[in-house]
């Protein structure tokens, strides 16, 4: 589970490009980077060009759903370490899974099922029943908006949370080399992998988990396994300091959406102060 996948073998055979008409030995022209042996249109040629919109024609898709479930942090090393070509890429099959998280949820006809929208209520009935002032009033009402904008912005909402939990990880994790950004894409695939366990459990029960670790669909429980599970992989780690590392991120995560939020009412009311009007996300 260690290695990397198997890489295929060296084509020395001789070819013309159809393309541009260069002579090349190998699988792809080096000018223009055509395929060998790509001719005629066939049936089979139309029914994966249709697929590949969805990522289902393309094997790298499957390999990197399996890998995702059986050895997350190495096939993430994998490709952090320049095997790119040998798995699906991170954003496009984020997008890919979360449409199908949302056709599922369409098809089972679930009610209220993100968590953004329970947020969102609670905020209103909060401010509801409290005496509040019309200035805390507009701050809750800007709040409750953008949930709710992010709530049905799923693509959105998950790479607006993914700042605060790639700045943990990096944080937590970063005397294991990784910078910034190499960290951001492991957290897209760690996303990814959530998506996954989101829709196997939402086939087993017919629902939606009843309470999830923000950003993933997954219960808590369910969700902080996993993550150890993946840090021990990708940082080779011992299980202990995979788990106390992973309740650091955990803790760090939070404790950036608390500094967030104080932050979101710390210019809220100073935008009320200085112009009497708070803007609408809408």
């Amino acid at each position: 589970m260690r290695e990397p996948v198997d890489l295929p073998s060296i084509d020395h055979s001789h070819h013309i490009c159809n393309h541009c008409g260069y002579g090349f030995d190998g699988r792809c022209c080096p000018q223009c980077g055509m395929p060998a042996g790509e001719n005629r249109f066939t049936f089979k040629r139309l029914i994966n060009n249709f697929l590949d919109i969805w990522g289902l024609g393309n094997r790298p898709m499957f390999r990197s759903m399996r890998d995702l479930l059986l050895r997350p942090g190495y096939m993430i090393r994998d490709y952090l370490h320049g095997h790119h070509l040998s798995y699906f890429p991170p954003f496009k099959m984020l997008a890919v899974l979360t449409i199908f998280i949302v056709f599922v949820s369409w098809f089972f006809d679930f009610h209220d099922p993100l968590v953004g929208k329970k947020i969102a209520a609670q905020i209103h009935k909060s401010h509801q029943m409290a005496q509040l002032s019309d200035s805390t009033h507009s701050i809750f009402d800007y709040i409750e908006n953008l949930i709710i904008y992010l709530d049905k912005n799923d693509l959105y909402r998950i790479l607006f949370q993914n700042i605060f939990v790639v700045l943990a990880a990096w944080i937590v994790f970063r005397k294991k080399g990784y910078n910034l950004v190499e960290t951001f894409f492991s957290q897209i695939y760690i996303n990814c992998q959530f998506h996954l366990l989101t829709l196997v459990w939402m086939l087993l029960v017919w629902d939606l988990p009843p309470t999830v670790l923000l950003p993933y669909y997954v219960p808590g429980g369910i969700a902080f396994s996993v993550l150890v599970f993946d840090y021990k992989q990708l940082y080779e780690l011992k299980w202990m300091n995979s788990i106390w590392r992973t309740i650091l991120f955990m803790f760090m995560t939070f404790a950036m959406y608390v500094v967030a939020l104080l932050l979101v009412f710390l210019i809220m009311t100073i935008i009320e102060i200085v112009t009497g009007k708070i803007p609408s996300p809408n």
